[in-house]
């Protein structure tokens, strides 16, 4: 029994830790390929800094020094010019993405500061809200802007709006019909017993769920790297579309722009001025999510079967958890769905009680075991005998061994 738990949690454990692995190895090599540009970037930013400070002591030693010689007067504001300048040199290093010099001609007028929360920014925000895809640019800092954010994350999120709207269409067509069959039943006696007479003879009666065993339409079955072929298409495509808007960006940059974009990775901290630039990039991102959804949901197929067998791994999974009666019921259903070629209705099932069951004698289990066939001899036991020993479904199931032989037009459980 120990040996037994310990096969079903190992190939558990083997795939955690494949997947741990698999994040550390990640990890570990994006660690070298962006180690050294990180630290090239910011040792670029620092000598600029120096060299700032450099040049700033130099000016205020020489101009300290012709004060001190008498070489020439300095003045207040002079001095206060070289420091301001120094000091504006310093910010717009530090932070080359903002117009410190022009913000500080007023500094205490907003309307001369620069706005990060505009129009473009805040749709690219609203969206990557809805797709769970960052955005670095702006972020909430107020208490109503992050109640909002949160309240407007949970009503429009695309499956849960997709899904209550679903529902409430099928409780709508559900209640409209039962009322219309309440006022039919009220008002239209006769009518209303004519159509369920009609549908009872058509056999449209109630179907059941469980009846269908199989799904009668099959998906579409493709190779999983199909599915990443399509989908780095669509980002080609973008990138594509981005270079044109984006004449500093490189192929590469904006592939990968825009697969970030479509797997909910992050916008970054791009800005965004021209709206038509934004309008192709919200479509993009919408009609990406789509096929991106599709593509998993299609390859879901591969590995759903990859990781059942994981799962399973030294158990049999087929009738897992079923009681003896309920195995008899699927494997009847089966060969019902089988031999009639569609869905199985209630209808079918009643059909074959009444007809297939109710007039047929009584067969002992050990028939065969008395009986001997033809070409049966001493030597050895009759073809027929043997194939009918063999069950369809379930082969410990002593029951389902039926004479399919003496029956060749029903299936061998029946």
């Amino acid at each position: 029994m120990c040996f037994q738990y310990i096969k079903i949690l190992v190939p558990h454990v083997i795939l955690v830790s494949v997947l741990i692995g698999y994040l550390c190895l990640g990890a570990w090599i994006l660690m070298l390929l962006e180690t050294k540009t990180e630290l090239m970037a910011r040792s670029r930013k620092l000598v600029r800094v120096t060299n700032l400070m450099r040049n700033f002591t130099a000016e205020s030693w020489q101009i300290l020094n012709d004060a001190q010689t008498g070489v020439r007067m300095v003045h207040h504001n002079e001095w206060s010019n070289t420091f301001q300048e120094y000091m504006l040199r310093i910010s717009e290093t530090v932070d080359d993405r903002r117009p410190i010099r022009r913000e500080l001609r007023d500094p205490e007028s907003l309307e001369n500061m620069h706005n990060k929360w505009t129009f473009p920014t805040s749709l690219l925000y609203v969206l990557t809200v809805l797709t769970t895809c960052g955005y670095g640019e702006v972020s909430v800092d107020t208490d109503t802007g992050k109640i909002f954010s949160v309240i407007f994350a949970l009503v429009d999120i695309g499956k849960f709006l997709s899904e209550t709207l679903i529902n409430f269409v099928k409780t709508y067509k559900r209640g409209s019909k039962r009322a219309k069959d309440i006022l039919m039943q009220i008002f239209c006696r006769k009518k209303w017993a004519r159509r369920k007479s009609l549908q009872s003879a058509n056999g449209k009666g109630e179907n059941y769920g469980v009846l269908d065993i199989e799904n009668t339409e099959e998906k579409l079955w493709f190779p999983i790297g199909a599915y990443v072929f399509c989908i780095c298409i669509y980002c080609s495509m973008g990138s594509a579309m981005f270079i044109n808007w984006e004449r500093n960006w490189s192929f590469l940059h904006a592939f990968h722009f825009g697969f970030n974009l479509i797997v909910t990775v992050g916008l970054g901290d791009i800005v965004v001025t021209n709206y038509i630039f934004l309008s192709l990039i919200v479509a993009f991102v919408i009609v990406g999510l789509a096929v991106v959804t599709m593509c998993v949901d299609l390859a879901s197929t591969h590995l759903k079967a990859y990781f059942t067998r994981i799962h399973y791994f030294g158990r049999a999974k087929r009738f897992l958890g079923m009681s003896e009666e309920l195995k008899e019921i699927v494997a009847l259903l089966g060969a019902m769905r089988k031999k009639k070629g569609g869905k199985v209705t209630w209808n079918d099932v009643r059909d074959f009680l009444d007809n297939e069951l109710r007039d047929r004698p009584f067969e002992p289990h050990e028939l065969l075991m008395k009986l001997r066939f033809i070409d049966e001899t001493s030597s050895g036991m009759s073809t027929i005998r043997h194939n009918s020993f063999q069950s369809d479904f379930y082969r410990d199931n002593e029951y389902l061994r039926r004479l399919a032989a003496l029956r060749p037009e029903q299936p061998a459980y029946l």
